[in-house]
């Protein structure tokens, strides 16, 4: 798989190390647009250290980053015992010092997670970020699904650390311009097709096999209980939330829906008001649902919304509406008689909101 606009993203972080100075970047896009591939290449050329932010108390990511540091500073025929830290606080202090002398580099993998889980994180590296401001050779990587998720925690007023980010990187999905050279042998109406129900995203275009018709990858990856993206956006959700039930309630209704208003919305989903205005915040935050604001009317109300992710529009609008034949195995019949006969038209709505 060619990422294509990855290598661009991790040539200008490189350009960041090869400077020998304290560095703070910001990496943000999309669930499954390429972010890991860019941390990945991060580990693999530079040593990075890595930490993903997780659901979980802060105990499971210092277990993680002991993990890390003892992989990036003890080689593996080593006799030297590696002394594990009891915080990030401290894990950090060390990178911190060792990068006074030595470059080093950390990625921080869906940094909104981490400080949910550790809320004081962003005090300590703050004052340590200030600290070393002058003598750090450390390049730090944060990375985040959205700019909405960073609003408070890396930007705005309310931010800690803001002051000291030296750039934001966005890794985009792929336009369907990208789709022609990913070695997808498909015409170019198929191509629109992939680009659609992927919603241009890497890790979902990748999915799909030339040596099958459009018909069966879709098939295949959605309308089976053993595809890859039949339970995709639960797994998704239950990343970045406790309870998905009204999040399901909101996107059902938004894909029943055209662009609806705030009380459109509302009605549709029948779910209790104060529950669906924080899981709507939610769902703006994680870039799934996006809000455009009428001019002329100024109030949030009287805003439309719609899917931002057309791959979690065509999953709502389709497979979760027939989620029940699916698993009784008439996937390819939901297919041929309700996906198909208007496939055309969702895929020239996605590609022309996008």
């Amino acid at each position: 798989m060619n990422f294509v606009g990855r290598a661009e993203i991790i040539e200008r972080i490189q350009s960041r190390i090869a400077l020998g100075r304290m560095s703070l970047c910001v990496v943000y896009g999309p669930h499954r647009s390429g972010k890991s591939y860019v941390a990945s290449q991060l580990v693999r050329r530079h040593k990075a250290v890595y930490l993903a932010g997780r659901m979980a108390n802060e105990s499971v990511h210092v277990a993680d980053i002991n993990r890390a540091l003892e992989a990036r500073f003890v080689p593996a025929d080593a006799q030297d015992t590696f002394e594990p830290v009891e915080s990030l606080q401290q894990a950090f202090v060390r990178l911190f010092e060792s990068s006074v002398k030595t470059p080093q580099t950390v990625v921080i993998d869906d940094y909104p997670a981490l400080v949910e889980a550790v809320p004081q994180f962003p005090i300590h590296l703050r004052d340590l970020l200030d600290t070393y401001k002058d003598t750090s050779r450390l390049n730090i990587i944060l990375m985040a699904n959205g700019m909405e998720q960073l609003d408070g925690r890396i930007i705005g007023d309310r931010s800690l650390i803001g002051p000291f980010v030296s750039e934001y990187l966005e890794v985009k999905p792929f336009s369907l311009v990208d789709m022609k050279s990913l070695g997808l042998h498909y015409a170019k109406d198929d191509l629109r097709t992939v680009f659609a129900v992927t919603g241009g995203l890497p890790a979902y275009v990748q999915y799909f096999d030339n040596g099958e018709s459009i018909d069966t990858n879709i098939i295949n990856l959605f309308f089976s209980v053993t595809g890859a993206l039949f339970e995709e956006t639960q797994y998704i959700l239950h990343r970045d939330m406790k309870n998905i039930t009204g999040a399901n309630a909101i996107l059902t209704g938004l894909a029943s829906l055209e662009r609806p208003y705030y009380v459109e919305l509302l009605q549709e989903s029948q779910i209790k008001s104060g529950t669906f205005t924080s899981r709507l915040n939610d769902l703006m935050s994680m870039g799934l649902v996006g809000r455009i604001q009428a001019s002329n009317r100024g109030n949030a109300k009287y805003a439309d919304y719609h899917f931002t992710n057309s791959m979690f529009h065509f999953w709502y609008r389709y497979v979760y509406k027939y989620w029940g034949d699916i698993v009784r195995g008439y996937g390819a019949d939901v297919y041929y008689n309700h996906v198909k006969p208007q496939l055309k038209d969702f895929v020239q709505a996605a590609c022309i909101a996008i």
